[in-house]
């Protein structure tokens, strides 16, 4: 079955918005489950993930706009595997 890539652009920007959320939200948990023990350290790789994200998210919606729907699922698989390779980098 093929995928229209309009529609898989879509998707993918999808999946780059929540990765910003997961990201930023990390906040909480790591808070939740440290308690006194958290600090700002420990949760400085999530926000570079985040603006890694959130970066991509941006590059590929303004090539969805522009209609060029490969580049922004390209963008987004980019992204992806930045945030892949930052996570085993920084963590």
């Amino acid at each position: 079955m093929h995928v229209p890539s309009r529609v898989s652009a879509r998707v993918a920007t999808l999946l780059q918005f929540a990765a910003v959320i997961r990201c930023l939200a990390e906040y909480f948990r790591l808070k939740w489950a440290l308690g006194s023990a958290f600090t700002l350290d420990r949760y400085e790789p999530f926000v570079i993930g985040g603006l890694v994200t959130a970066l991509g998210a941006l590059i590929a919606v303004l090539f969805y706009f522009a209609e060029k729907y490969g580049l922004a699922t390209v963008t987004a698989a980019i992204t992806i595997a930045s945030l892949l390779a930052l996570r085993f980098v920084l963590l």
